[in-house]
């Protein structure tokens, strides 16, 4: 065992500051965050976002009446009128119960818990019943002769997360807590379900819109394979995976000699090469799709490498002929040409790569984009770029309570509305009125929420996929109860024998505590932030790319494939927006904006030097971790802001102060990649580097449970 290090740190040189003021500092982040703020702010975006608007992307349900032939009963006439119902605002009340005389009052969640209650909170929504006149004119371009707002229909209970906004507990005094049994010092962060306690916890997956290159073993009949996963931004669509893949060389008289590249695309049965794709899209000469792909035609190795891919789809030189190629391998049989040539359009125009654009005339994008698959596969496969590494931080995202909560919802939501068609359907069909409340099955959104956060079956009842989402609260001690708040899980099988997932990475430092995890099947697997660690909420793209377009950021449909080169590209959340000719200017004004807080604090601007990309990210999931910001290798942390948050009862001087002021800033892990960061203040001191951020003391990354115990460096 080696002697104790002195962890005490020397400020006292750097701007004046002492090692007390880093804990001043640290003070400021837990009173303002605290420990389970990641789960609160996760729960507040899903109640004040992402229900209203999956509710508005939800489809309007049309009713079209239809004959009914009973046999010995006269056929009933069709009346001439089709019905449209619009969902609109929802509305979220108190958390009430009801007793058995019918009578409501506020529920409080000691109440909850001792009379194994469930702690929610009843969901209201505006719901339009519009009148059609059915004929020959679409009922988009008619107005409707009547229309019905019913106000505030009772469509289902949703749980509420203690010491959220929407929880009773909020801003209540010590006073005022103690008198409602309530511990003054729980941080919340959990649910009240049927009288036990629930926390959710996060959930650890592959960050959707990024291109992944693998290297395939030697069995494989393919030695390369690039996968996206492609998700839509704030949208109820699925994430849709596509898969470009190289084939390995094979001798013998195999039909596939080696090299060619070939796609596979959702719904269609068999893998698509690649060239075919670019002449389905638009693109048919063979130069304009080695523009979208090589850029620089100097690059013989390169050109020679994609050769077979050209020479396979030699065959097929049309627009038209490479559409029914591709419809020919769709899932529907025996259709005419035309409809064949509509449904692999469908296809290329909403299922590939659907968030770089769903709408029409998203072509030219979307053969950049794939020509950047093909590309970074190309250039993996010569040996140029390296493969990628599942494991690092940075390619990961974390679902908490509000896309879990989310992803729920919307499958709950198609059940109700499908249910409400149904009812419908029948009251019109039979000549009967109805009343949209008997229609709305309430207990389809509050059974399916409470069954899912019970059990820890996140789903439907009979499709659930992942188990063991939702947890008792371990309440053992204090400590245990906040450790199990900040717990992760990678949902892979315990029985599998792989280490690499289960070792601890270099990107987890500061993010991951590097000791607290179970022994046994789940070490590794099952992990825990670290004390400053903090999860993204998300934030809307739109504003980055208007900003994007005011500063010269040239589009891709504007630009000619021989300036990609020489210009660096921009992606956001993935999707490539466009390239810029002046990248030091655009990351130096981001960064700035970032640091007061124009633009949202947990966005990440990474710029890439050896690939020439910028990417700038704003979803939520990411792991980001508070920084000092250093200029000319010294601290902008001054005593002045110090002094203030010592007395910050009287200077209303808090933590979101020191990020609007730009002296610290939260990072994440893949931007962390492009800092210099020093261990402490004296480090700076005659530097040799340049460093740009410094740690605000190295023992934050320990997690909760093991920053507790003493003598840190003989575990």
């Amino acid at each position: 065992m080696h002697r104790s290090v002195k962890i005490a740190m020397d400020y006292t040189s750097d701007s004046n500051v002492s090692q007390e003021d880093a804990w001043a500092v640290i003070s400021a982040y837990f009173e303002e965050k605290g420990l389970v703020r990641q789960q609160l702010d996760s729960f507040d975006e899903f109640i004040q976002n992402t229900m209203q608007e999956l509710i508005d992307d939800s489809r309007d349900i049309r009713i079209t009446p239809e004959a009914q032939y009973n046999p010995g009963q006269k056929t009933n006439r069709v009346t001439d009128t089709i019905y449209q119902i619009q969902f609109g605002q929802i509305y979220l009340s108190k958390c009430t119960m009801t007793e058995s005389d019918g009578s409501t009052s506020v529920m409080f969640p000691h109440e909850a818990r001792l009379r194994n209650l469930t702690y929610s909170a009843p969901l209201y929504v505006d719901v339009t019943c519009q009148k059609y006149q059915a004929g020959t004119v679409p009922i988009e371009e008619q107005d409707p002769y009547e229309e019905e707002t019913t106000a505030k229909e009772f469509i289902g209970s949703i749980p509420i997360m203690l010491r959220s906004k929407y929880c009773v507990l909020t801003d209540k005094s010590d006073k005022e807590l103690t008198e409602l049994n309530e511990c003054v010092y729980d941080q919340g962060g959990y649910f009240v379900i049927n009288g036990s306690e629930k926390v959710l916890i996060a959930q650890e997956r592959m960050s959707n819109n990024h291109v992944y290159c693998f290297k395939k073993s030697s069995i494989s009949k393919y030695s390369w394979v690039c996968e996206t996963r492609s998700h839509v931004e704030r949208g109820v669509r699925p994430t849709s995976t596509m898969y470009v893949q190289m084939y390995a060389k094979s001798g013998g008289k195999s039909a596939v000699s080696g090299h060619q590249i070939r796609a596979v695309i959702p719904y269609i049965r068999q893998d698509i090469p690649v060239v075919i794709i670019f002449r389905a899209l638009g693109f048919v000469a063979d130069r304009e799709i080695l523009e979208h792909i090589c850029y620089d035609f100097t690059d013989v190795e390169l050109m020679e490498r994609f050769k077979p891919s050209l020479e396979e789809a030699f065959v097929i030189q049309e627009q038209e002929v490479a559409l029914d190629f591709i419809g020919r391998r769709g899932s529907a049989v025996n259709v005419s040409k035309a409809d064949r040539l509509r449904y692999a359009q469908d296809i290329l125009q909403k299922e590939m790569l659907p968030h770089v654009g769903v709408e029409d005339h998203n072509e030219t994008k979307k053969a950049y984009f794939l020509g950047y698959v093909v590309h970074k596969l190309l250039m993996c496969s010569l040996g140029r770029l390296g493969e990628d590494d599942r494991d690092h931080y940075g390619n990961k995202r974390l679902d908490l309570a509000g896309p879990l909560l989310g992803g729920l919802f919307r499958v709950l939501f198609k059940k109700l509305t499908k249910d409400v068609k149904g009812y419908l359907q029948k009251c019109v069909d039979a000549g009967r009125d109805f009343q949209l409340s008997l229609a709305i099955k309430s207990k389809t959104i509050s059974n399916g929420l409470r069954y899912s956060l019970a059990t820890g079956n996140w789903g439907m009842q009979k499709t659930a996929s992942k188990a063991g989402v939702s947890q008792v609260l371990n309440r053992l001690t204090y400590a245990s109860s906040l450790s199990h708040l900040r717990r992760l899980n990678t949902p892979l099988g315990r029985e599998g024998k792989q280490a690499k997932p289960r070792q601890l990475h270099n990107t987890h430092w500061g993010m991951i505590c590097p000791a607290e995890t179970p022994e046994g099947q789940a070490v590794g697997l099952v992990k825990n932030l670290a004390l400053m660690a903090y999860i993204s909420v998300g934030s809307p793209q739109a504003p980055i790319l208007e900003f994007l377009e005011e500063w010269s950021t040239e589009n891709l449909e504007e630009i000619t494939a021989q300036i990609i080169p020489t210009a660096t590209k921009i992606f956001v959340n993935g999707n490539w927006v466009g390239v810029h000719r002046e990248p030091n200017e655009l990351v130096k004004t981001l960064r700035s904006l970032r640091r007061c807080v124009d633009i949202d604090a947990e966005v990440s601007v990474i710029r890439d030097l050896m690939q020439k990309e910028l990417r700038i990210y704003t979803d939520a999931g990411r792991v980001c971790r508070p920084l000092f910001i250093v200029e000319n290798n010294r601290l902008l942390l001054q005593k002045q802001h110090v002094v203030k948050l010592q007395n910050h009862k009287h200077t209303q001087f808090r933590w979101q102060n020191l990020l609007t002021e730009g002296v610290v800033e939260l990072i994440d892990t893949e931007e962390e990649e492009v800092c210099m960061i020093a261990m402490e203040p004296k480090d700076l001191r005659n530097a040799r580097s340049l460093y740009t951020h410094c740690e605000i003391h190295p023992s934050m990354i320990l997690g909760k449970l093991y920053s507790s115990l003493f003598i840190h460096d003989i575990h």
